[in-house]
């Protein structure tokens, strides 16, 4: 087992491959934009293409086929289970923020899909505790927090895995935050954070600097952008070391170029004003509703938000360590999981492979 540096961005970006041809393609498949992306079990899951099926019926790791078609080997690869687009629907804004969700995961099915990932950090399932929810509810769903993290812990390594702090109450972090160090996590993310924005901006705000505090000497990442201009506030005012977001692919799919922070209608834009790949291409083919459009605006905003994270020589000093082998926790041969026979017509679908390895 070697140790190797892997990076993590400040910014890490959803990567919808799973179920968006275009992120497997040039220039999306070719990332050279951030040192790590995110999908979800989710994405695995909702996936009707051929592609997916073909890679898991093949025994290949997702990292492993994301790299044959051109992925950089170095990037790292975060997956998390998708939780919070499940219970944007249940808490009904899940169309405000632009998720449609039509299905619900078993843990035993984000697992699933983590063993296929070959993903280099795996984030620990959890429940998005509420503010409004009652003492009774929220224990229940930190001892569902807890347990979720031991099952985890049988098949990766403490030192790929990303725990989730919930909760508001200071003896509640402190309580989890202990719990993962006795189990060996040294990466952490604060999670549930978009239901509290919603719910009461300052108590958002005094609860994110607690979190901070309390773990400054570790890796904090948040889940979680609410809107694109508090990427600045998240890694320059409290001094977080990353960020996930979908909030870029909404904007680019609501046709919003990003000028600095500020989203602005596509129409205003002055692409020859920017030197970055996408504009190159956009101010020569203007095509709105073309793919390749679409691409090329996604890789501005992507560009112009990097660059906001970096702003006065913003970098984290945190070097994140991780001791794992190529391919990550790709067919673990400790793993429950069983291999299985592929049938008779040469390929079956994602849902029948993971079927058939519950079977098993």
């Amino acid at each position: 087992m070697g140790a190797k540096d892997a990076k993590l961005s400040r910014l890490i970006p959803k990567f919808h491959f799973c179920s968006v041809p275009l992120f497997r393609e040039a220039p999306l498949i070719n990332w050279t934009y951030t040192d790590a992306v995110l999908f979800t079990a989710y994405d695995v899951f909702r996936s009707h293409d051929f592609w997916l099926d073909e890679v898991v019926s093949s025994g290949a790791t997702l990292k492993k086929a994301l790299v044959d078609l051109g992925f950089p080997k170095n990037n790292s690869l975060v997956i998390d289970t998708g939780v919070f687009e499940m219970e944007a629907k249940k808490a009904g804004i899940s169309q405000e923020i632009g998720i449609d969700v039509d299905i619900e995961l078993t843990n035993a099915q984000i697992f699933e899909a983590y063993e296929l990932s070959g993903a280099d950090f795996f984030v620990a399932p959890d429940e998005i505790v509420l503010p409004t929810d009652k003492p009774n509810i929220i224990d229940e769903k930190i001892d569902l927090i807890k347990s979720n993290l031991l099952e985890l812990l049988d098949i990766v390594p403490a030192s790929q895995v990303v725990a989730v702090i919930q909760g508001l109450e200071q003896t509640l972090i402190e309580s989890l935050l202990d719990f993962y160090r006795e189990n060996g996590i040294r990466l952490f993310a604060a999670g549930g954070i978009i239901p509290l924005y919603k719910h009461d901006k300052e108590v958002f705000q005094k609860h994110l600097k607690y979190v901070r505090e309390t773990t400054r000497d570790d890796w904090l990442h948040i889940f979680g952008l609410p809107r694109i201009s508090l990427l600045s506030y998240y890694l320059h005012d409290l001094n977080v070391d990353s960020v996930d977001t979908s909030t870029i692919t909404y904007l680019t799919k609501q046709r919003m170029y990003l000028r600095g922070l500020k989203p602005e209608p596509v129409r205003l834009a002055k692409f020859e004003e920017c030197e970055c790949p996408g504009c190159t291409i956009l101010k020569e083919n203007k095509s709105s509703r073309s793919p390749e459009f679409f691409s090329n605006l996604y890789i501005h905003n992507i560009v112009t938000a990097v660059k906001e994270c970096f702003k006065n020589g913003a970098l984290s000093s945190k070097p994140v360590i991780l001791n794992t082998e190529d391919d990550s926790i790709a067919r673990n041969p400790n793993s429950s999981v069983k291999p299985i026979e592929v049938a008779d017509s040469g390929w079956m679908t994602a849902d029948e492979v993971l079927r058939a390895r519950k079977r098993g």
